[in-house]
């Protein structure tokens, strides 16, 4: 039977920060369902990635054993849709597994950022969004040698998928499958994503 992340890798092959961080990323108002499901709702770059990092962020909360009350507790600004969303990726975790739902986040982050590609193009490099549309592409990269890692199991294969700007992150993302599992791979890139965006703060002020 297949399971379901490796239907999750199927599809996306097919289609192609902690505490004080996340009340920044908890802004967009909508709720979770929404906010995963990229096809509902009008995005931009930016949108797909704040949306995208408030997720995976509240997943590694839940990874790290932080109860729901003490996540919710620490967030006492946020609006009520937001602690929906909380509320919506514990949940996500809990019914079909931490590994399977930081798959699931990226593939729709990465159908997000496909949607508006599609829709909009390439944002120019003085626009706003131009920063988050390099993050979102970082992340896709990054997700796919994940990907690849987990169904080669088989570094020339993973370097022959991986583009050659990419190489070298190929390599690193390999060895620390082998050595901590796919679980590790994407808490690593959820922490990329999170300094990636984290990066472009000062220029948005």
């Amino acid at each position: 039977m297949q399971t379901y992340f490796a239907k999750l890798v199927s599809i996306y092959q097919n289609h192609y920060r902690t505490i004080a961080l996340i009340s920044l990323l908890f802004s967009a108002d909508m709720h979770a369902e929404e906010a995963l499901d990229g096809e509902k709702l009008g995005h931009d770059f930016i949108s797909c990635s704040i949306i995208s990092s408030e997720h995976l962020t509240t997943l590694q909360l839940y990874q790290r054993g932080v109860p729901l009350e003490t996540a919710l507790e620490s967030l006492p600004d946020i609006s009520r849709e937001a602690k929906k969303r909380v509320q919506f990726i514990y949940q996500l975790a809990k019914n079909i597994g931490i590994l399977n739902a930081y798959a699931d986040i990226n593939t729709n982050f990465s159908r997000c950022a496909n949607l508006v590609y599609k829709n909009s193009g390439k944002p120019f490099a003085d626009q706003a969004d131009y920063g988050y549309f390099f993050c979102a592409g970082e992340n896709k990269r990054r997700f796919e040698i994940i990907l690849y890692t987990d169904r080669y199991m088989d570094l020339d294969k993973v370097i022959e998928k991986a583009p050659d700007t990419h190489i070298d992150v190929a390599i690193s993302y390999f060895k620390l499958i082998r050595a901590k599992g796919l679980l590790a791979a994407f808490d690593f890139t959820a922490n990329n994503l999170k300094a990636c965006l984290n990066n472009l703060r000062p220029s948005q002020n």
